[in-house]
C-alpha cells in the first residue's frame, strides 16, 4: 500500500516516548491529553476492537502497543521504519533533509502544521487560546515580523531580547490598532471592548505581560531544541514538579485583587475546561455558586503555615473593595 501510493523509497517515522519523561517538556501536554482516562487494552493483529481509534489511543500504553504492531508489519513489508526519541516533527524534517541530495525531490507527508513551521524556519509557539498556528503563518505572510522572529533563531539571544520580540509578535497577533505599542495597553483596550458585550470569554483576552514573557521564553527554548541547541528549560519558562517539567505560571495577578475577587463560576460539576474561573487563570473560590472553591477540579490552594500558632484565627477576607461597586461576575 505504501509503495503503491508513495513510491519504493518510503520511510515511516513514529512518535517516541522517552524513558525519563520527568525531564521532558512534552510530558505536561501528554498528561493533559490523557486527562480523560481510557483503560489498557491487550490486542494483536487479529483483534476486532469495540472502541474508536481516538478513544483507544488516548491511553499512552495502548498507543505504544499499536506503534509496535505497525512497526513489525511495515518492516515485514521491507519498509524503512524509524522512531523518534521524542520530537517526531523534528525527526521527520531532519530525515527528509538528510536524504534530499540523493533524490530529485523528497515529499514530506504529515498532518501536523509543525512540519511546515520547521521547513519554513518560522518561530514556533505553544498554543494561545483562540489563536491557531494557521493564523500565525498568515500574519507572518502579510506583516513585517520576520526580523522580530529572527531573535528566536539566535542561540545567543538574551531573555530580554526574546521577551521583547515575543511581545511585539503578540501585539501584532491580537492588536487591530497599529498605534498600540505594548501588551499592557492592548490588554486594557481589549478588556474595555469585551466588557461592553453582553457575554464575553476572559480567556480570549491577550496574555498579560508577565504571562507573555514566559510564553516567549518557552517558545525560544522549543525553537532552539529544534535547531539542536541544548538550553536549560529551567531558565526558559519551565519549572520542576514531582511528576515532570511543567510550564512556569505567571507570578503577577492578571487584574487588581479587588476585581479578581468578583469573579466566580456557576459550574454544576467538575469545573474543567469550560469553567470561567479556570479560563481566567484563577482558582475557584467561596463565591462560586456550586463548588465554593472546594468540591471541584479547580479548588483553592491549601497553604499550610508552620509558623502560625495554634488557635490563631484566620484573617477576614475582604470580598469587595470599598471603592469598587460591582455585582458578582458569573462566567
Amino acid at each position: 500500500m505504501f509503495n503503491n501510493k508513495y513510491g519504493q523509497d518510503t520511510a515511516v517515522i513514529f512518535d517516541g516516548f522517552p524513558d525519563d519523561d520527568k525531564k521532558s517538556t512534552k510530558n505536561c501536554e501528554r498528561l493533559r491529553r490523557a486527562a480523560h482516562f481510557f483503560p489498557d487494552v491487550i490486542f494483536h493483529e487479529e483483534t476486532v476492537l469495540q472502541y474508536t481509534k481516538e478513544k483507544l489511543l488516548e491511553n499512552e500504553c495502548n498507543k505504544k502497543r499499536f506503534i509496535e504492531l505497525l512497526k513489525k508489519a511495515l518492516q515485514k513489508a521491507n519498509i524503512c521504519v524509524q522512531q523518534a526519541v521524542e520530537d517526531i516533527d523534528l525527526t521527520i524534517v531532519n530525515s527528509a533533509i538528510s536524504v534530499a541530495l540523493q533524490y530529485d525531490y523528497v515529499r514530506v507527508v504529515g498532518e501536523d502544521i509543525d512540519l511546515l513551521v520547521l521547513l519554513t524556519a518560522l518561530a514556533s509557539t505553544h498554543t494561545l487560546f483562540g489563536q491557531g498556528k494557521n493564523k500565525f503563518i498568515s500574519l507572518f505572510l502579510k506583516h513585517e515580523l520576520f526580523n522580530r522572529a529572527a531573535t528566536f533563531l539566535n542561540p545567543q539571544a538574551t531573555t530580554e531580547q526574546v521577551t521583547e520580540a515575543g511581545g511585539n509578535v503578540l501585539v501584532a497577533l491580537y492588536g487591530e490598532d497599529p498605534a498600540t505599542q505594548n501588551l499592557d495597553e492592548l490588554w486594557y483596550h481589549s478588556f474595555v471592548k469585551a466588557a461592553a458585550k453582553t457575554e464575553f470569554n476572559l480567556a480570549r483576552l491577550p496574555p498579560t505581560t508577565d504571562a507573555a514573557q514566559l510564553h516567549a521564553m518557552r517558545s525560544y527554548h522549543h525553537v532552539q531544541t529544534w535547531l539542536g541547541n541544548e538550553k536549560d528549560p529551567l531558565k526558559w519558562g519551565w519549572m520542576h514538579t514531582p511528576s515532570s517539567l511543567f510550564p512556569k505560571k505567571s507570578e503577577k495577578d492578571p487584574a487588581p485583587e479587588s476585581l479578581l475577587q468578583c469573579i466566580s463560576c456557576t459550574c454544576k460539576k467538575g469545573c474543567t475546561n469550560a469553567c470561567g474561573c479556570r479560563n481566567a487563570g484563577l482558582h475557584c473560590s467561596l463565591l462560586c455558586k456550586h463548588c465554593i472553591g472546594q468540591f471541584c477540579e479547580n479548588p483553592m490552594p491549601v497553604i499550610l503555615d508552620n509558623e502560625s500558632e495554634e488557635g490563631d484565627a484566620p484573617a477576614p477576607i475582604d470580598m469587595v473593595d470599598e471603592q469598587l461597586e460591582c455585582e458578582d461576575i458569573e462566567l
